[in-house]
């Protein structure tokens, strides 16, 4: 009895450190543990956080637009009747436009798409070139790939609208009424950077500019014309 006694109270005396080491090992897995939720936590914080213009008003307007929509707030813009909406069709694409767009343009919209398969934002105009003839300029961005695309069509007015995507044709009713790629900058400065995004800075307090986008890649379907 005397010698088991003595067997237990060895082994005992063994576990002793053993229990000091478990309880440092768990402190510092703690410690370890603590330390990456911080880097997970302040990487999705500083990856969620807006890289442009751009994804400001994508980001901003994906927290309200089913509530308040904060483009609501720029002068003389209007959100479509439908908003908010659980329609299939509407109810992640809210839609506004300017009631009275700039002098030579027909129609200004700002929409978007907030299904992650589909995430875009899109400003697009209209501008008279000729009787029944107009310009079409839509200028989508892809928050997932901080792109910004630039293209046009022209739009033949009648009982129902055609529209005209081939490059080539398009060039060509361009050259028929002495539209040159210099011209379209100027009318995308005149919207985009002049109207919807100094409307923007108007209402919200930007980190960016309509002469500082930020980080954004371009691109632009006119540009070698």
């Amino acid at each position: 009895m005397t010698a088991s006694i003595h067997q237990a109270t060895m082994a005992m005396s063994r576990l002793k450190p053993s229990g000091r080491i478990g309880d440092s090992m768990k402190k510092i897995l703690g410690l370890v543990v603590s330390f990456v939720l911080i880097v997970l936590s302040c990487f999705y914080f500083f990856t969620r956080q807006p890289k442009n213009i751009f994804d400001e008003i994508y980001q901003e307007t994906e927290k309200t637009y089913r509530t308040n929509n904060i483009l609501r707030n720029i002068e003389g813009f209007e959100i479509d009747d439908v908003w908010p909406s659980d329609g299939d069709h509407f109810k992640y694409s809210p839609l506004g436009k300017y009631k009275t767009p700039p002098e030579d343009y027909l129609e200004l919209r700002v929409g978007f798409n907030f299904e992650k398969a589909y995430s875009k934002l899109f400003v697009s105009f209209e501008r008279k070139i000729a009787d029944g003839t107009k310009l079409w300029m839509v200028n989508k961005y892809n928050p997932n790939t901080k792109t910004i695309t630039k293209s046009i069509q022209i739009v033949i007015s009648g009982n129902e609208d055609s529209y005209i995507e081939d490059e080539a044709q398009v060039k060509s009713y361009l050259e028929q009424y002495g539209i040159t790629a210099k011209d379209l900058d100027s009318y995308y400065d005149e919207i985009v950077n002049q109207k919807v995004l100094k409307d923007w800075c108007s209402i919200y307090d930007s980190k960016y500019s309509p002469s500082n986008y930020g980080d954004v890649k371009i691109e632009t379907q006119w540009e070698n014309w």
